[in-house]
């Protein structure tokens, strides 16, 4: 039994890093690209790390022209409040370097298709 939940914690945990972390240095060139969806989430955060196994199962099936990255809200608080992440986790979709939408809260597989359709077509 511990066995088996510690597997799980671990690939809830490894996932978490499935995607490129966007960091000040290279958030302008990042978001230069088509679209892209911004994962903000911290390590300690549960509903972070079910979000973030939906955004790896998404990564599966996504366009090619959307891109996915994180940003963990405990290295970069800076970028976080930039864009006006009060509450985890928080997704940000942009269009052409443009803030377009903010979800917060877990978002299913269904979910973010649905979003991509709506915000980033």
């Amino acid at each position: 039994m511990l066995k088996k939940v510690l597997s799980i914690f671990l690939l809830s945990y490894i996932s978490l890093f499935a995607f490129e972390h966007i960091t000040p240095e290279n958030i302008e060139e990042k978001l230069n690209e088509k679209k892209v969806i911004i994962d903000f989430y911290a390590t300690w955060c549960p509903p972070c790390q079910i979000l973030s196994k939906n955004l790896e199962n998404y990564g599966k099936i996504k366009p090619d022209d959307v891109y996915i990255y994180k940003v963990d809200i405990d290295e970069n608080r800076d970028i976080a409040l930039d864009y006006g992440v009060q509450s985890l986790p928080t997704l940000a979709y942009f269009k052409e370097g443009k803030l377009i939408t903010k979800k917060v809260g877990i978002r299913t597989t269904k979910q973010l298709q649905e979003d991509i359709d709506i915000y980033l077509k």
